[in-house]
Formats: C-alpha cells, structure tokens, sequence
C-alpha cells in the first residue's frame, strides 16, 4: 500500500544529497507533500511527485527523491535531436498542463540547452567525457516503452539532473505523493526568484 512507502511528514527536511528540481541540496528548500491525492486518483504528466528509491537500481537507496511525472505506463518515449521529448509520437509542448513553467522559468535561458536534453550531441557533446548522460536514450531512434504501473520521470534542470535518462522507471508503488508547497526560503535574491508558495503546476 501507498502508507507504507509514506514515511514523509508535514515539516520533515528533505536531507542532503536529495534532487530538489532545479535547485540541490544546498538550497535548503522545505516543501510539504501531499500524501492525500494519489489515493484518490493516479498521478498525471506534469506533476511533481516524491518518490521512494526502494528497489529502484542506480539511486541511492531508502532515500525521497522529487522529480516530475513525464510518461505513464505503456507510453512510447523518444528525446529528439531537437532535445524535446516525443510521447507516442508527439512532441511535448510548453503548452502541455504542468510544463508552462518549465519551458519559460527563464527568458534568457538557452532553449536548445535547457529543454529536455537526451542523448549527448552538440554542446553536451563538446563538453562532457562521459558519454552515458543518458544511457536509456543513447540516440533520437531510441523509442523507450514505460511498463506498465511505472512511471517516467525527469528532473527540470537537464543537463545536471540524474533521472529517468539514466536511472529508469519509478514503479507507481514507490510514490510517495504530490509536492504541494515550499515553505522555506520565503524570500529570494537579486539572481533566484523567491520559490516561495505553491509548487508548480
């Protein structure tokens, strides 16, 4: 049962070490999670979910993890050479609920660099000695099937997030819940915007 795997509670530190979106572990956020919405329905594309690393091959184990929800079970995946991601063919647009804030956080950002990049080419490339930055998605033909009861999940920040690309599937088991609320830092500085509030989307 989902209970089981629940071991979060209102005020509890996600401890260091942890992926927390675009910002780690020394950002210090602290983030309430929902543990009430995922008994009532399935999660869907776009949200933020928590995970539990139990079973789950190449993360560190009986750790929370945070990440958003890309693909569900029996999706087919592709990332292009154009670095976006393809669901069942189609290509996911900024305009898809939960992704308007990832594609835009930043105006002045590098799409080509920012969005969801795969496999290593062009500046990934010229830059990284470790060819295996995504080893599930080694070329834009690799067309991967979600298995059933499992998720895809990638982390906003791509060209240093550890997710999916690497790791694999979340099984629906392991989630945890929805990540509600960052409560801590309230205010920002002159180069990070406050992310005080209500978790995007």
């Amino acid at each position: 049962k989902l209970e089981e795997y629940a071991e979060l509670h209102y005020g509890q530190r996600i401890h260091a070490g942890e992926d927390i979106l675009k910002l780690r572990k020394n950002s210090g956020d602290h983030l309430f999670v929902n543990r009430f919405t995922y008994n009532l329905r399935r999660p869907r594309r776009g949200e933020i979910i928590v995970f539990y690393s139990d079973h789950m091959p190449g993360l560190i184990q009986e750790t929370h993890y945070i990440k958003r929800l890309v693909a569900l079970g029996g999706e087919q995946v592709r990332i292009g050479n154009d670095r976006h991601v393809y669901i069942n063919g189609q290509r996911l647009e900024a305009s898809a609920p939960g992704f308007e804030n990832v594609y835009g956080f930043d105006p002045k950002r590098d799409p080509e660099r920012d969005h969801y990049s795969g496999h290593v080419n062009g500046f990934v490339a010229r830059n990284l000695t470790d060819t295996t930055i995504a080893p599930l998605f080694p070329d834009e033909e690799t067309v991967r099937v979600v298995p059933r009861k499992h998720y895809l999940a990638l982390g906003d920040n791509t060209m240093s997030s550890s997710d999916g690309r690497t790791w694999g599937y979340v099984p629906r088991e392991e989630v945890v819940g929805k990540s509600s609320f960052v409560f801590w830092p309230i205010g920002g500085t002159d180069n990070i915007p406050s992310r005080f509030g209500w978790s995007y989307p």
